[in-house]
């Protein structure tokens, strides 16, 4: 096994915002005497394998599935079934290999290993931990000697790949009652969990912002420690279809009608529409170019008084990508219509 320099960082960074990760970063374990894996199986002490493309030209590692692993209650060397996922990274991209890397997880739902290298592959271990919901972001550098004298992962000579997953760890129905129990038209994005594992990705001294997973204010799930102030949680993005977000649970009635500006903005994966009623109304969010033509109908129908959010993800009305510009974003409540301009780049 070649030696190398591992870091193992328990993070309690920010207690008052509960953000809590296990970081696991250094040099990636070469493993000599390992056979190459055939890429359609697992080995036994793994449950199931995820592998991570190999396309690094936009943020294809950030897939729509939510992976269901159950909480690892064994002792000693065996893990309880269901509870061992395995990620795998091509060992080879572009010509050059896996160097170095960084994993952090979501603590106490989940618990990574270090990434290890043998045959074709880069991999990594991520177990069951604790019920509740979870993330994880694993990022590989290829190349040679991708790391500072600071030590800092990553250089500018050196090429990343970034995988990022949602984990449900264990029964829904023993999470936290405001991580929100709910995952039935959950999507794995940017906005599934408060504080999630890939939230600190851009301030990193080499990332790459092709890379980013974006910026949200509102969240499907609460982080175990979330503090109400974090936007979260059950009501929050509970919609009928996964783009649909109902009110977000706010006790004081707003006094007057508004349509905040689009969060974020400009956007390439989402934007969030947040709006407000002071009173029962019947409501049509729209989008549309600057020629005046309809791109989707994001939401319609009865709404009670409250503060509500819809979420933008650049498609139109049959589901199709639309093109990189300017759009035009119209609510109207009854007798009041209110715009703004969001910008959408691929």
């Amino acid at each position: 096994m070649k030696k190398a320099l591992i870091t193992i960082i328990i993070l309690c960074s920010s207690l008052l915002m509960g953000e809590e990760f296990q970081i696991y970063s250094g040099e990636i374990i070469r493993l000599d005497d390992f056979e190459a894996r055939d890429a359609m199986t697992c080995p036994d002490l793994v449950d199931s394998c995820i592998y991570v493309c190999d396309d690094g030209s936009s943020n294809p590692c950030h897939p729509e599935n939510l992976y269901a692993i159950v909480v690892d209650s064994s002792t000693g060397d065996t893990n309880t079934v269901g509870s061992r996922f395995r990620m795998y990274f091509p060992y080879e991209y572009a010509g050059m290999y896996a160097n170095t890397f960084r994993v952090t997880a979501a603590w106490p739902c989940l618990s990574p290993t270090a990434v290890f290298a043998s045959g074709d592959y880069a991999w990594w271990d991520v177990i069951g931990h604790e019920a509740c919901p979870g993330t994880v972001q694993g990022s590989i550098w290829y190349g040679d000697d991708c790391q500072d004298s600071d030590g800092n992962i990553g250089a500018d000579h050196c090429l990343e790949l970034v995988g990022r997953f949602c984990f449900a760890p264990g029964d829904t129905l023993d999470w936290p009652e405001e991580a929100d129990q709910s995952i039935s038209s959950d999507t794995c994005n940017a906005c599934w969990m408060s504080s999630a594992a890939w939230d600190d990705y851009d301030t990193y001294p080499y990332s790459d912002p092709v890379l980013s997973p974006g910026t949200c204010t509102i969240f499907d799930h609460c982080h175990h420690s979330e503090p109400d102030s974090v936007l979260c949680g059950v009501g929050y993005l509970d919609g009928e279809t996964d783009s649909t977000v109902v009110s977000i649970g706010d006790d004081v009635l707003p006094s007057r009608f508004t349509l905040n500006p689009s969060y974020p903005n400009p956007f390439n994966g989402i934007t969030i529409f947040s709006y407000t009623l002071p009173h029962e109304s019947d409501i049509l969010l729209t989008i549309y170019d600057l020629q005046g033509r309809l791109i989707k109908t994001v939401a319609q129908g009865h709404r009670d008084a409250g503060r509500f959010a819809v979420s933008w993800n650049g498609t139109g009305d049959q589901e199709q990508a639309v093109s990189s510009g300017v759009y035009l974003v119209q609510l109207q409540a009854g007798s009041h219509v209110a715009k703004h301009k969001v910008v959408y780049l691929k």
